[in-house]
């Protein structure tokens, strides 16, 4: 097992370890990572209802999971990056595409949770 560790780039370890605290902080944090999430992608969902006035027993556990999910984009962009910097050379172009893919996956998370639970109470 060390020696696998031991042959991962510095890219994917640090992906594996982000992974690791940003599940484990979605839970303790009692949804304070989902809210920032959603605060981050909240000007993509203008035309629903603000996040104070949520109402009902999904929000609570939507924000916790919200966190908890977003964790796993870390893994998924470390692999990306992984694989395009074969192909990309500037670490620049690499950084953006990772932050990218954890921006996007947190839109992602949060569109699916809105769409499932706050359009079935409009």
């Amino acid at each position: 097992m060390l020696k696998f560790w031991k042959s991962l780039s510095y890219t994917s370890k640090l992906s594996i370890i982000a992974f690791l605290i940003t599940l484990v902080l979605g839970f303790v944090s009692i949804g304070l990572l989902g809210m920032a999430l959603y605060y981050c992608v909240a000007f993509l969902f203008t035309s629903y209802a603000p996040l104070n006035d949520w109402r009902g027993d999904w929000v609570w556990p939507a924000i916790i999971i919200a966190g908890m999910i977003w964790s796993f984009s870390f893994i998924l962009a470390g692999i990306i990056w992984h694989y395009l910097s074969k192909f990309i050379s500037s670490k620049i172009i690499l950084r953006i595409i990772y932050l990218s893919i954890l921006w996007l996956s947190a839109a992602l998370i949060w569109s699916i949770l809105i769409s499932n639970n706050l359009e079935s109470q409009l």
